[in-house]
């Protein structure tokens, strides 16, 4: 995940620190606050293919698909900038039954010397409101913890006390909520908070500051004759104190077997998917990414993959509708 780096503030002691190191300390300080400011304040992790894997962001997706799925994301963001965020995830959605479903969410998310890496494990139950729609809630509950690697900074004193020691909230317990109301014509939308509970480092935080987000997805599926359908999806994040960050997107599903798609997040990127069903099990997509904040005069390329292993077909009482390529 991403964290709030606008609030992040060095708590240096000016009567015995040099003015050198005082500049050290902003020129830091201020790499933070330029990735925050060209990502829209991006805090938590920043996925495009969201809709291929909706449980990155919500657990009420656990055990809604036909089949029990594995799924694993790299994605790699700014490629050529020192530091810049690299994210691995790894998710199982289960099913349990017809209207239950068990799922993990594995990740480790780097930016500089940020690291964050959590586990949690989701439980999703789904019914039937009328003939038409369905509603999908789930709880998420895990454990996660968040480290400031400072000694891993390359310093021109590498003797620095200031940047000597690391810091670390420690393994946290989190947990976090998902609704789904969905229709069979392929009409979705969600709410989620997968994070609910603030990271903070305890008497050491200083001016620090978390932030936890609120995820509005809605989307739904137009068919274009029998060997094309289109899916429209949009995403709101939303927190406090920080800009609305958005994403739009079109992809097209081409005989069940090849997706094409376009995306832009506002005031970030544009983006070019390309997925492929390569087998009845196994599923291969990747995304690139153009951005076009300011970052773009120092990186102009940021690239996902996912790998979806699906198990296990079952007839489900509540399909996703959220999930276009099997």
């Amino acid at each position: 995940m991403f964290y709030n780096y606008k609030f992040i503030k060095l708590r240096v002691d000016q009567k015995r620190l040099s003015l050198g190191r005082l500049a050290l300390a902003y020129l830091l300080l201020g790499w933070m606050l330029i990735v925050s400011y060209t990502s829209q304040a991006q805090i938590e992790s920043m996925y495009n293919l969201y809709r291929f894997n909706p449980q990155i962001i919500t657990p009420s997706h656990a055990g809604s698909t036909e089949s029990s799925e594995v799924v694993f994301i790299n994605r790699q963001q700014w490629i050529g900038i020192e530091g810049a965020p690299k994210t691995v995830a790894a998710t199982a959605n289960i099913k349990w039954g017809e209207k239950k479903g068990l799922g993990v969410v594995t990740m480790v998310d780097q930016a500089g010397p940020v690291k964050t890496t959590s586990f949690g494990a989701d439980f999703a139950y789904h019914v039937s409101l009328n003939e038409k729609w369905k509603m999908s809630g789930g709880i998420r509950g895990g454990f996660s913890n968040l480290s400031l690697n400072w000694s891993s900074i390359r310093l021109v004193n590498p003797n620095d006390a200031l940047f000597s020691q690391d810091m670390s909230t420690g393994l946290k317990f989190n947990t976090g909520w998902g609704l789904r109301f969905s229709k069979g014509d392929g009409l979705f939308v969600s709410f989620s908070q997968p994070r609910v509970f603030k990271y903070d480092f305890g008497n050491a935080s200083g001016a620090y500051k978390d932030v936890d987000y609120f995820y509005t997805m809605m989307g739904t599926k137009v068919k274009l004759g029998n060997n094309i359908n289109l899916y429209p999806s949009t995403l709101f994040r939303i927190a406090a104190d920080v800009p609305l960050s958005w994403d739009i997107n079109l992809n097209a599903q081409i005989k069940e077997k090849m997706d094409v798609g376009l995306s832009y997040r506002h005031k970030d990127s544009y983006g070019l998917r390309l997925g492929m069903q390569a087998s009845k099990k196994i599923y291969l997509g990747y995304v690139y990414e153009l951005p076009i904040s300011n970052i773009s005069k120092i990186s102009t390329q940021t690239h996902e993959i996912a790998l979806r292993f699906s198990f296990f077909k079952k007839e489900v009482v509540a399909p996703a509708d959220d999930a276009p390529a099997k």
